[in-house]
């Protein structure tokens, strides 16, 4: 009875050690995501402020004038739909690592619940 008791300890460990893995991994994508999100929320800011700046001027603006801004939106535009694609290619890798994690919980669980049943038998 104790080496089964061993070998479960063991494997408990092991399973504990596979889900901190995977928790680690899952992570490391959203860590991967921020630089991302930042890019985003910077072109979205300086949209604002250009806006709020078109918003209040006194007669013509240079830049509208000579199509800079039109420019500019479209390179905005471009620089964001980067960003958005690359926050979806790291959505699916999340998304395939969180199943490995939810099943890294799963085996983790079950094997603390068996350990506790154990102890319970003692």
């Amino acid at each position: 009875m104790s080496q089964k008791r061993d070998r479960l300890k063991r494997l408990k460990d092991v399973s504990e050690l596979a889900f901190n893995a995977e928790l680690t991994r899952l992570a490391e994508i959203k860590q991967e995501e921020e630089p991302f999100r930042a890019r985003i929320r910077e072109i979205d800011q300086a949209r604002n402020n250009r806006t709020a700046i078109l918003t209040v001027a006194e007669g013509f603006d240079m830049a509208s004038l000579m199509g800079a801004d039109r420019t500019w939106d479209k390179w905005a535009k471009q620089e964001k739909r980067k960003a958005m694609l690359a926050l979806a290619k790291l959505a699916e890798r999340r998304e395939t690592q969180l199943e490995r994690t939810r099943k890294a919980f799963g085996k983790k669980d079950a094997l603390d619940r068996l350990a506790e049943r154990d102890v319970s038998k003692r």
